[in-house]
This record gives structure tokens, sequence and C-alpha cells, in this order.
């Protein structure tokens, strides 16, 4: 005989597998928060790296035109728009150029959010050659 009272008897009580699938779903369940933030933060960044991208192709734009040439204007990168504005000093000039389009924009709790138009504003300055 075994020293079970009733006999032995392998496997497992319905408790412990309750205790299990209990485990096992807030498991799972983290990992799907996990990913939702991590997909999250990829789209912030990809958005971001597309502004950067914007606001370099006008800069080089602009660099590319004679030194007196340079006067205010505006241009469309993808879906962003830039406009820029030129003072000038003895020895350079200095850009203002304001970016519109989609990015990141504080949120209530300071996590950043996206919004469809976002302003940023990037001041360049160009030596006078």
């Amino acid at each position: 005989m075994s020293g079970r009272a009733g006999g032995s008897r392998a496997g497992f009580t319905l408790i412990e597998v309750l205790v299990a699938l209990v485990v096992l779903t807030v498991g799972v369940l983290a990992l799907a928060g996990a990913t939702a933030v991590a997909v999250r933060q990829v789209v912030l960044a990809d958005v971001t790296t597309e502004r950067a991208a914007a606001l370099q192709s006008v800069i080089e734009g602009l660099r590319a035109r004679p030194y007196d040439s340079l006067t205010a204007g505006s241009d469309t990168v993808g879906t962003f728009s830039a406009t820029w504005t030129v003072s000038s000093t003895k020895r350079s000039k200095v850009l203002s150029i304001v970016t519109l389009g989609p990015g990141l924009e504080s949120a209530y709790g300071g996590m950043p959010r996206l919004a469809a138009q976002v302003r940023d504003t990037f001041v360049y300055r160009i030596a006078r050659p």
C-alpha cells in the first residue's frame, strides 16, 4: 500500500492547474502590454526620423544656393511643410526654419504622443564665404 490515504494518484490537483493558468495569463498579458509599448515607440521614432530627414533636405537645398541669393521661402518634403526666414549679420546669415507636420507633442503627464500637426523651429547659421 501507498503512504497516502486513499491510494496513490499521479497528476496535478485542480488548485495547481488554476494557479498555473493564472500565472500564465499574467505573463501573457505582460508580454502583450510590452509589445504595445514597443510598437508605439517604433512609430514615434519613425516620425521623428522622417521629420529630421525633411529638415536635412531643406538645409541641404539652402546650403546649395549661392550665399547672396538666400532669401525667405517655403518647401514641402513628404508630409512636412517647411518655411524659413533669413536674417543677415556682418559675417553670416541666420536661417530660422519652421517645420510643420506629424510629430511628437508633450501630453498630460509628460509622455509624448503622436499629433498630426506639430510645429518645430530650427535655427541654422551659414557663414559668409
